[in-house]
């Protein structure tokens, strides 16, 4: 699910008129609620819904959260929610997910993008270091492994009750 665009924000722009919006999260909190054996994914378009849509992945099993999309996608953002989720989440998320629709878009988001985990993944390896956690090689793969597509693999493997 991609929650929070705004369509026709700007008419006379037609199809480049689409803005963002509020994601409207209790309407997801209900699916997840209502249909507990179904496993959604979701990501939000606005910056100002990321804090509760990762309490809400905390909360609900059937819930997975991915990547940083469309008006999101700037560096800027995906270190803040890359930052949060982090906190909230551990690696239980998928860092990023292309919505390119073309070949160009989806190097330079790559790009940007490694560089922003790698990033985010020093700050809280330092932050654990320096509370006298050892960091090795099998840790760092295994958080890379897991926010590159491993934490998706579990989720969709894992069973769910209804």
């Amino acid at each position: 699910l991609r929650m929070g665009t705004r369509r026709g924000l700007c008419p006379a722009l037609r199809l480049a008129g689409d803005g963002v919006g509020s994601a409207q999260l209790a309407s997801l909190a209900q699916l997840c609620r209502s249909y507990p054996g179904v496993k959604f994914m979701a990501t939000v378009l606005s910056r100002s819904d990321q804090h509760e849509v990762a309490v809400m992945a905390g909360k609900f099993q059937n819930l997975h959260l991915w990547g940083c999309w469309w008006y999101c996608n700037n560096p800027s953002v995906v270190s803040e929610v890359t930052s949060l989720r982090m906190e909230l989440l551990g690696t239980g998320f998928t860092f990023q997910a292309s919505s390119a629709r073309v070949h160009d878009q989806l190097i330079y988001k790559w790009i940007h993008s490694r560089a922003l985990l790698a990033r985010a993944l020093a700050s809280k390896y330092s932050e654990l270091m320096a509370t006298g956690w050892r960091l090795s090689r099998g840790d760092i793969r295994r958080d890379v492994s897991r926010l590159l597509g491993g934490s998706f693999e579990e989720f969709i493997a894992k069973p769910l009750g209804d």
